[in-house]
């Protein structure tokens, strides 16, 4: 389910890059590329290339040499004559494949816990969870992080309870497959102490079997058992991810004793001589910095860079995550922030998980704390490893700055489909709870076939579907650039010749999907040149729903009149340029001449100006059309556009209200 639907979308937002830097991994074994998302799934992602007769991303330039892996997946994908959708089709369907490893894993959990009933019952709602569906068919490291937590907890778990040199491998082999899938392996340790933690509370002791001999360790003789087992693990990791590395300390091959060149200097990721500059709106005003103080990630890595404990591209990886996850430009719900929302992932839990989930994630949670004291304390324990990753990982999410996708929730959802299977515990006993708990999950399956193939975009009715989720989120939970192809068939009925304006979140290449627009307010995302602003007429206004929000613009928010002073006074310089001789030099309202970049900078501020005001006429006014759920079209004549970009703005502000109170009667 997951990878047949690949045709229907175009790139979203780092594909490209996860499959570009896994083929310069197995090609070229240089690891600077996109260190910080996961050497192991970008390998895999890859692995089918390497039997294409594509032609190899550039090796000379600046992109290759200053590790811009944005510019080299560019040119790999749209300007080597390789074919990005049969690219994109293999390296969806290896992940797809450690989907539906996830989905059997959930199966056997839930099984081992509560019965095989209660495993189908799992397997039913993961195989059919939009959730995971949205991106188990994706060449990111999402699926494969999600299942790196369900194993290694779970490979931990087993351990704790019979000791063998088989389960001491396999425990080793899975947190090293968590440490090169996401950095977020951090957050294993301490679910990792805590299940020890829980495991010394229970008075039974522990198992050791060696060449077929059993030995039981029990009171003081536990701990140096278990801090030993925990030590054994660690290390069998740390050979898992020089595996990756190729047992190589060098990023770069061929590099020499020195530091690799990464995309940012390692004294910068390491917040050694580094000025975090403010990101400076079109009006002059700044958001806050990113917090520039070393912290304990800093300390370890530098110590282990000196002493090369582990590869210098996983050290940087790690750097580079925490550093960004400091700060990051987000929206929800209205608001603009760099800091987060202790809201954002509960509210994206609740409204992008199906509804029968949620009802049987309730009554699983009835069931396993009703019934006599003892039973209830047995299945507390069993289900404790369950318990763990939720609270650890929903504990780090809430306190996260990195509000960008409820796809970073996704390592949690395995361990609500098997503790969902407890709710059939009472049919067990009654057979008639079978049937309403059967509809349940009918009912699940329903909405992901009706979902489909926008499982990306699903929001239950709690969020009033996706059509107006735009207004809680968007980003990778709605618009990650998905729709590229859909809107290429909606442009080919329906423009009628008509101009095309296109404001395109994403890296996917508007130009290869046979799309003629005119690019406009999207230049942190068009690679390609384009007169800056762009002459703007009445016609066909397509904008990804993520820059309607304006999230990844310099106007975030209402438009305020910080913002209107910003655009008039740009405006009259711009009729100021109209007015000088052909091919003399661009000067300011003084007289004084413009160097090229202070030039560029200027123009670039005005478009953004330019787009943050159409899209504030906008704002209350339903689009005429939607491609897929994450393009709103409107269509614009003359006068429309001519009003939102030049009228005073008392007068847009009084159309607007105007319009609000429209839309309010019907």
């Amino acid at each position: 389910m997951a990878a047949s639907v690949s045709r229907t979308f175009s790139t979203t937002s780092d594909e490209i890059a996860h499959l570009t830097s896994g083929y310069v991994y197995w090609t070229l074994q240089d690891y600077r590329f996109q260190p910080e998302n996961g050497n192991f799934p970008q390998r895999l992602a890859a692995l089918p290339l390497l039997a294409m007769n594509l032609q190899p991303p550039p090796t000379t330039g600046a992109a290759w040499q200053s590790s811009d892996m944005w510019s080299l997946a560019h040119d790999f994908f749209y300007k080597q004559g390789n074919d990005p959708a049969v690219m994109l089709a293999a390296g969806r369907t290896m992940i797809a494949l450690l989907s539906a490893v996830l989905c059997f894993v959930i199966f056997l959990w839930s099984r081992e816990l509560f019965g095989w009933q209660a495993g189908l019952l799992s397997l039913g709602l993961a195989a059919f969870g939009p959730e995971l569906l949205a991106h188990g068919g994706l060449a990111t490291s999402d699926t494969a992080a999600a299942l790196g937590f369900t194993l290694a907890v779970l490979a931990w778990w087993r351990l704790l309870h019979r000791i063998t040199l088989g389960r001491l491998l396999i425990a080793g082999l899975c947190a090293g497959l968590l440490a090169v899938s996401k950095h977020s392996v951090v957050l294993f340790a301490p679910m990792a102490v805590l299940m020890v933690t829980v495991r010394l509370l229970r008075s039974s002791p522990l198992l050791f079997i060696h060449s077929g001999r059993h030995f039981r360790l029990s009171g003081w003789r536990r701990w140096p058992a278990l801090t030993g087992l925990m030590v054994t693990t660690a290390l069998l990791s740390v050979v898992v991810i020089w595996s990756f590395y190729g047992f190589r300390y060098q990023a770069a091959s061929g590099s020499g004793e020195g530091p690799a060149n990464f995309v940012r200097p390692w004294e910068t990721v390491l917040l050694e001589s580094y000025a975090p500059q403010p990101f400076v709106m079109a009006d002059g005003h700044s958001l806050e910095p990113i917090p520039s103080r070393p912290g304990a990630v800093q300390a370890g890595v530098r110590f282990m860079r000196d002493h090369r404990l582990l590869p210098e591209a996983w050290l940087y990886g790690l750097t580079f995550v925490e550093v960004n996850s400091r700060a990051r430009l987000a929206f929800f719900a209205g608001d603009y922030r760099t800091s987060g929302w202790k809201e954002f992932f509960p509210v994206a839990f609740l409204l992008k998980t199906t509804l029968p989930v949620l009802i049987l994630m309730a009554l699983a949670i009835i069931c396993l704390g009703t019934g006599p004291r003892n039973r209830r304390a047995i299945w507390l324990y069993r289900v404790s490893p369950l318990l763990i990753v939720l609270g650890v990982y929903w504990a780090f999410s809430l306190q996260s700055s990195l509000n960008i996708g409820h796809r970073h929730l996704l390592p949690t959802y395995a361990a609500c489909y098997i503790l969902a299977g407890a709710a059939l515990q009472p049919a067990l006993r009654r057979s008639r709870w079978f049937i309403p708990l059967g509809a349940l999950l009918l009912w699940h399956a329903q909405i992901s076939l009706s979902a489909r193939p926008d499982y990306l975009a699903y929001f239950n009715p709690l969020a009033g579907g996706p059509s107006e989720a735009h207004r809680y989120f968007v980003d990778s939970s709605l618009d990650w650039g998905q729709d590229l192809p859909r809107l290429h068939q909606w442009l080919d009925q329906h423009a009628d010749d008509q101009p095309v304006f296109l404001t395109y979140f994403g890296t996917g290449s508007p130009a290869h999907e046979g799309i003629s627009a005119v690019r406009f307010g999207d230049g942190y995302f068009d690679r390609e040149p384009h007169t800056t602003p762009p002459p703007l007429t009445g016609g066909i206004y397509c904008i990804s729903a993520t820059l309607f929000r304006r999230v990844y613009t310099q106007v975030r928010g209402p438009w305020s009149p910080s913002y209107e002073n910003a655009y008039q006074q740009l405006d009259r310089w711009i009729t100021h340029l109209g007015t000088r001789p052909p091919n003399a030099p661009a000067t300011d309202m003084d007289g004084r001449p413009l160097g090229p970049e202070e030039l560029n900078d200027r123009l670039f501020r005005y478009e953004q100006l330019l787009f943050g005001r159409l899209c504030h006429f906008l704002e209350n006014r339903p689009p005429d059309a939607r491609v897929g759920r994450s393009i709103l079209i409107w269509r614009l004549n003359d006068t429309e556009v001519g009003f939102a970009l030049s009228a005073p703005l008392p007068v847009v502000n009084r159309r607007l209200l105007q319009l609000r109170a429209e839309q309010s009667s019907q």
